[in-house]
């Protein structure tokens, strides 16, 4: 009995953190779309450079986003926009996160990465491509945190050009510390995947963040839209 109360609670804390940061990221990206579209619509072709965007506004509504959010552990802003006003198909990261200790946020100015080509980047790629919400992850975020992470994606369409994605950061350690609050005992075994099988926590020996999941050892549990849960046979 003990066990199934404690499933279930594990299964109330993913689903309320998994649903919170999808609206996170999905709030961030309207609220985007809604500041910039009377920028964009408004000028000529050519004449929109990124030190031209309201970067005070785009800075309250990621801090906002990422105040209200007690999983997070950052949020921002990635433009790479697919348009006449970009010819250059120039880029820029507006972006902030928590610091684990005090929880204050620290700012990352907007910066051009050319560097980096975050439209390789799977969490950028995805949601791009798919014109809608995308979770990504856990992969190790060797950009920011060098840690398991897990991102939240939304697009930014105007008028049906693409101007890049509204982003939530989620720590897997953060994830972990949600199941293990939930969980009545530490020994229960169970394994948590993404919507596409790939560990994000487990108290199974054998089973890795990050690894797909392969074994017929397990059955399935409970289905999320972005989780699945697995016990033992």
């Amino acid at each position: 009995m003990k066990s199934t109360a404690s499933l279930h609670a594990v299964i109330d804390s993913l689903e309320q953190l998994f649903d919170q940061c999808s609206r996170s990221s999905q709030q961030l990206a309207l609220q985007l779309t809604q500041l910039l579209t009377p920028l964009v619509t408004a000028v000529l072709p050519t004449a929109l450079p990124v030190h031209a965007f309201p970067t005070p506004p785009i800075k309250s509504l990621i801090r906002d986003a990422l105040s209200t959010n007690r999983f997070a552990s950052g949020a921002g802003f990635a433009y790479h926009a697919d348009s006449p006003l970009n010819p250059q198909a120039t880029w820029s990261l507006f972006w902030m996160y928590k610091e684990a200790a005090d929880g204050t946020t620290l700012e990352l100015t907007p910066l051009p990465h050319q560097h980096l080509d975050f439209r390789t980047f799977e969490w950028f790629l995805k949601t791009k491509s798919s014109k809608d919400h995308y979770f990504h992850g856990p992969y190790v975020d060797y950009i920011c945190n060098t840690s398991y992470t897990m991102t939240s994606a939304a697009p930014i369409f105007i008028e049906e050009c693409f101007y890049g994605v509204a982003a939530i950061d989620i720590l897997v350690s953060r994830i972990e510390e949600e199941i293990v609050n939930a969980l009545s005992s530490p020994r229960t075994k169970l394994v948590v995947t993404n919507s596409f099988g790939r560990i994000i926590f487990s108290t199974l020996t054998g089973y890795r963040v990050g690894d797909i999941l392969g074994s017929s050892t397990l059955r399935l549990s409970h289905q999320h839209a972005l989780f699945s849960l697995y016990l033992p046979l």
